[in-house]
C-alpha cells in the first residue's frame, strides 16, 4: 500500500516536472527581423569622422522571452547587402564599397555563437562576423525591451578594418586616410514569426 502511494506520488511529479519542462521549450519563439533596421559604421579619417548607414537586412532569431524581458536568444542570424551602407556621398560609398571588396563580398553577416543575459535588459552577444569574406568572433554589447509582443535590440562593438583582412580606404591620392578602428551600432526590432 505504502509502495503504490509512493509510485504514485513519483508519477505525479514526474508529470508536473514534464509539464514545466515543455512549458519552457515552447516557449522558445522563432522571430524575424522587422523592417528598417538601423545598422551603422562609424569611422574616423584625417579630415573628419564619418558614418555608413544601412536600413536594409535579413534575419531571424530563437528568443526566449518571459513577460517584457528577453531571458536568452538562443540562435540568430543577420545578412545585409554591402552596398546597402550609405554615408549620403557617392564618392565616399565608392571608395568604401572598394575596400570593402563589395563586388566579390556582397554581404555582410553575422550569426551568433552565445548570449550572455546580464541583467534582464543588458546582455552580450557573441557571434561570427563575416566581412569581405573573412569571418572573425566579436562581442556586442546590447540593450533590449519588450513590447506588444516585439523584442527591441540596440548595440555596439568596436572593430578594425586590419580584423578582416582589410585596409582602411584613402582618398585625394593618400591625403585623406581612413582610421583602422571602427564602431558597429545596431538598432533592430524583432516580430513573432506567425506560420
Amino acid at each position: 500500500m505504502k509502495a503504490q502511494k509512493l509510485v504514485r506520488l513519483l508519477v505525479a511529479a514526474g508529470l508536473f516536472l514534464a509539464t514545466g519542462l515543455s512549458t519552457t521549450v515552447l516557449a522558445q519563439d522563432t522571430y524575424k527581423l522587422a523592417a528598417k533596421p538601423t545598422l551603422t559604421v562609424m569611422g574616423g579619417s584625417t579630415i573628419h569622422d564619418w558614418e555608413m548607414i544601412s536600413a536594409q537586412s535579413q534575419g531571424k532569431a530563437v528568443l526566449l522571452v518571459e513577460g517584457t524581458t528577453l531571458k536568452s536568444v538562443k540562435s540568430a542570424s543577420i545578412t545585409m547587402k554591402t552596398e546597402s551602407l550609405k554615408s549620403g556621398k557617392d564618392k565616399m560609398n565608392e571608395i568604401a564599397y572598394d575596400a570593402l571588396k563589395a563586388k566579390k563580398y556582397a554581404d555582410i553577416t553575422f550569426t551568433l555563437t552565445s548570449f550572455k543575459n546580464l541583467d534582464g535588459k543588458k546582455g552580450q552577444a557573441t557571434g561570427n562576423l563575416t566581412i569581405a569574406g573573412t569571418t572573425k568572433p566579436v562581442t556586442f554589447t546590447v540593450e533590449s525591451s519588450v513590447k506588444g509582443g516585439s523584442v527591441f535590440m540596440t548595440g555596439e562593438t568596436a572593430i578594425k578594418f586590419s580584423d578582416f583582412n582589410l585596409t582602411p580606404p584613402t582618398a585625394l591620392l593618400g591625403t585623406v586616410k581612413t582610421t583602422n578602428d571602427l564602431k558597429l551600432t545596431f538598432r533592430v526590432s524583432f516580430l513573432p514569426n506567425v506560420i
